[in-house]
């Protein structure tokens, strides 16, 4: 194995606790002011509540994403899955969640709790960086860094956030695609959610306090699947059981000095199968995942800064017969942001981001291969967002990111809109470049068949270039995407490699609301292609889909999901050769009671009960009619 960083876990972190104090001494003494609301506009994302707490309840600060700027979020909108959500459409795991999002295209190995990649707006599945609560959660065990979208479930969740594209440029490292954050925050509304279906059954709930100024809130649940085989044809049931808690503490030191902390854990055990019917019983998976991450927040009338510290750890088995592989990984992070409002019209951030991974893993049966590796990186970026005439919109962003092992890497966004270019019509233009790191097992790992790790690799590089037109109810959004040098695989290691993986296509929008009416429909067309010029596998050419939410007399409500999946090609699960997968149509129907405090649905999955797989040769739910009984206290 070539020579890799040597720094011990002390020295890691106390060079964290280093820079977390320098940053706290430079921001610490900013001067301390009260806030007062004069106008709503570019700092709408610093502004926090004050009002007079005569019932004991704390006022909650209104803000946008995590990543926090009024102007970037109008020139590249995100989508956001808040808790409303998740609960009136029955979202019990993030896999569910990221399908309500036009052009991400979701592919689950299985049933509930099975392998699951998500391909957004056609890149690879390793292109999508995740987050918790804005810091990367992506697991450096897994060989290619992509991160298992079935594991993770939203009862401990309080909003999904997903930036498509350019919208997620700022993240850095590993979005080429895209991201994904995941939030948890304090529910105060205090209640208990149960609910079932064919072969699935849940509860979770929450509960929060503020005892002597510290805000706590405490989430979680239990669900449990057991419907089908995860291989067409298979004879057993594969089910799944995923726990999750997420604990939040808050404490307001001074009026505009807050101390928080997050703990998050969830564990997901998930029967298996292998790739033919001979290969169904004794396997399964233990998937953990633990996350803490602590901060201080500051704020004045026109400044936000914070620093979070942050850890997390992967503890993941699988299990086969006579043979046990073991996956586990750790990554620390230091992060560190000023933001500042100039005037109505101009504002700008500065900030860090310190980073260190290590992963190991052993496969030891009749293929064998082993990881032991580590990198740091050190990111710095800035942004700066003006406002022309009251109807132009700018923003650039600009990041350097310094990895051990790949050096330096640069990335940038540029966006401008427009308003009201004709009446009601507004456009948006952006361009970035972004770059995704070689995994750790890309660059260190072995295998009994000879493979081994390049440290020499580079990173992939991108570039974006994306419009946008907004029209009263209406959006549409042209994309194109290439991504260079390519990290592929050429015995007996990996390489980057010639040409250009090129994704394009647009995305249209309508939503429509009312008194009793919320109608959201989207629709997209996609080519992504190898560098060959042949399409990619599981990226569907058209897709479409609608929800929709009837509020009906004494407190019914009916909702109505449909989601169609054009044909796309997939590898053949047995012999596989390249197959053409036919389209699919799912839709779902729910209708909801409020009786006597409580939330009751009845809701019936996959209505047409379609037969499909998707990948080949692995099985989709049938048909499901489930129930859910929500009470609050």
């Amino acid at each position: 194995m070539p020579p890799r960083n040597v720094k011990s876990k002390e020295t890691h972190m106390r060079i964290l606790t280093f820079l977390m104090f320098l940053v706290w001494t430079f921001t610490a003494h900013a001067e301390i002011e009260k806030i007062k609301v004069q106008k709503r506009g570019v700092a709408d994302d610093i502004i926090k509540c004050e009002w007079k707490n005569t019932e004991g309840v704390p006022c909650i600060t209104i803000k946008v994403p995590v990543n926090g700027n009024i102007v970037q979020q109008r020139i590249s909108p995100t989508t956001v899955v808040d808790k409303q959500q998740i609960e009136k459409y029955n979202i019990n795991d993030v896999k569910s969640a990221l399908e309500f999002v036009n052009n991400v295209a979701v592919v689950q190995s299985g049933p509930t709790g099975q392998q699951t990649s998500v391909f957004m707006r056609g890149t690879n599945s390793n292109h999508t960086l995740v987050l918790l609560n804005g810091i990367a959660i992506n697991d450096q065990s897994t060989p290619n860094g992509l991160f298992d979208f079935g594991q993770d479930f939203t009862t401990s969740l309080q909003r999904i956030e997903v930036y498509k594209g350019s919208a997620g440029a700022h993240w850095g490292a590993d979005a080429i695609g895209g991201a994904v954050n995941l939030v948890t925050d304090i529910n105060w509304q205090d209640k208990v959610v149960l609910g079932g279906a064919n072969g699935e059954k849940s509860i979770s709930g929450n509960i929060a306090k503020e005892i002597d100024g510290w805000q706590i809130g405490l989430t979680g649940g239990i669900s449990e699947s057991k419907t089908q085989s995860a291989l067409k044809g298979g004879t057993d049931k594969d089910g799944a059981e995923n726990k999750s808690i997420a604990l939040v503490v808050k404490k307001w030191i001074t009026d505009k000095l807050q101390f928080r902390t997050n703990f998050f854990t969830r564990n997901t055990y998930a029967d298996l199968d292998g790739h033919s019917l001979a290969l169904q019983n004794g396997y399964d998976s233990d998937n953990t995942l633990y996350a803490m991450q602590t901060g201080v927040d500051y704020n004045t009338k026109n400044t936000k800064n914070y620093i979070t510290l942050h850890s997390h750890s992967y503890d993941r088995d699988y299990i086969s017969p006579g043979e046990l592989d073991t996956y586990d990984s750790d990554s620390y992070t230091l992060r560190s942001e000023h933001k500042r409002i100039v005037s109505n019209k101009f504002s700008y951030g500065l900030g860090f981001e310190h980073k260190i991974d290590e992963a190991t893993f052993s496969n030891e049966g009749s293929y064998s291969s082993n990881l032991d590796g580590d990198y740091d990186s050190t990111g710095l970026f800035g942004n700066i967002s003006y406002i022309f005439r009251d109807d132009i919109y700018t923003t650039v962003h600009y990041r350097n990111d310094n990895n051990s092992i790949t050096k330096s890497n640069d990335s940038y966004k540029i966006g401008i809109m427009k308003t009201d270019l004709l009446p009601e019509l507004d456009v948006r233009l952006s361009h970035n470049t972004g770059f995704k790191n070689p995994s750790l097992y890309e660059l260190y790992g072995t295998d009994n068949y000879g493979y081994k790790g390049n440290v020499n690799l580079d990173a992939e590089i991108s570039e974006t270039n994306e419009i946008g037109f907004d029209f009263r109810n209406w959006s549409v959004n042209i994309f194109e995407t290439n991504i260079m040098d390519p990290i592929t695989y050429s015995y007996p290691t990996y390489v980057n490699g010639t040409g250009t993986l090129k994704q394009s296509g647009w995305e249209l929008a309508y939503a429509y609301s009312d008194e009793k009416n919320i109608f959201n429909w989207s629709g997209t067309s996609l080519s992504s292609k190898k560098v060959d010029g042949n399409d990619q596998l599981r990226r569907p050419e058209l897709s479409t889909g609608f929800n929709y939410e009837r509020m009906l007399e004494q407190g019914l409500s009916l909702i109505v999901n449909y989601k169609f999946t054009g044909e796309h090609f997939d590898v053949h699960n047995s012999n596989y050769s390249t197959i053409t997968m036919p389209e699919t149509h799912i839709m779902d129907v729910g209708i909801t009671k409020y009786y006597q405090g409580m939330d009751i649905g009845l809701r019936i999955s996959n209505l047409f009960d379609e037969d499909y797989q998707r990948p080949h040769g692995f099985s989709q739910d049938g048909i499901k009619l489930g129930l859910i009984i929500k009470s609050r206290f």
